[in-house]
């Protein structure tokens, strides 16, 4: 398994396929924008590159989903079952809610709040 999918332009995201380049992985980033990835990519070196989340589906042998909780089921929506199918994918994922802690607890965006 020499390829990478990282899906997400954040900070996991990069973190992670920084990780995956340093141990000789070959990385593609996935965004709804890859675009605003090009920095990223030219800095990264030669086993870096950039699409879509669908063609970093498509092209990874492992698949990490970096993206905020509340996107997740529509960017693996976005990928497609063809691409994701077979393949191993591991959930980086927060689901914390875009509401503030109450007394001190985060908020959940799937119900199960609790201390």
């Amino acid at each position: 398994m020499n390829r990478i999918a990282v899906l997400g332009s954040g900070s996991v995201g990069q973190t992670l396929s920084d990780g995956f380049l340093k141990h000789g992985y070959e990385v593609m980033r996935g965004s709804r924008e890859p675009a605003k990835m090009a920095d990223w990519k030219q800095g990264a070196g030669a086993k870096a590159s950039v699409g879509t989340f669908a063609d970093a589906a498509r092209r990874g042998e492992l698949v990490v989903l970096a993206v905020k909780g509340t996107a997740a089921e529509a960017v693996v929506d976005l990928c497609g079952q063809d691409a994701l199918a077979g393949k191993t994918v591991i959930d980086t994922s927060n689901p914390i809610a875009e509401a503030p802690p109450v007394h001190c607890v985060l908020q959940y965006f799937h119900g199960s709040t609790s201390r």
